[in-house]
């Protein structure tokens, strides 16, 4: 399954008017794919361009933290 998703500011502004946050919003189907569900505790890993996020379960995490 692939979609194309926005990154949306969210939180607060900073003095110059600029967000330092963004959000996703994942419909439920796409987390049913992943085997997740709403309110899921997850890891989140950025690298080479890539951001993955997975299930926080740390005996099936397949990437080094």
């Amino acid at each position: 399954m692939v979609r194309k998703k926005k990154l949306s500011p969210s939180g607060a502004k900073d003095e110059d008017g600029e967000y330092h946050n963004v959000h996703v919003n994942l419909h439920e189907d796409e987390l049913a794919v992943a085997g997740m569900e709403i309110g899921d505790e997850v890891f989140v890993r950025v690298r080479d361009g890539k951001i993955i996020i997975q299930q926080a379960d740390p005996d099936a995490v397949e990437h080094d933290f």
